[in-house]
């Protein structure tokens, strides 16, 4: 059975050394997150762009329709 005083470092260089590559770790990870928040913002934008140009096409097709059955 492992105890806490055995997996906790045992002296100064090996609480620095745990602490050092603990930092690198959180930070590869909020690096991580960071990169799928931009992904998906940027998934989010293309959608919102293409929306907007599938509701603009939409209303001109609709003025069009509507002048032209205007004239007759």
């Amino acid at each position: 059975m492992t105890t806490k005083k055995d997996t906790f470092p045992h002296d100064a260089e090996q609480a620095r050394l745990d602490l050092e590559l603990t930092r690198q770790e959180l930070g590869e990870t909020a690096e991580a997150l960071a990169g799928k928040v931009r992904e998906t913002a940027h998934t989010t934008q293309r959608i919102a762009i293409g929306t907007g140009a599938g509701v603009g096409v939409l209303a001109l097709i609709f003025v069009i329709v509507r002048m032209l059955t205007a004239r007759r």
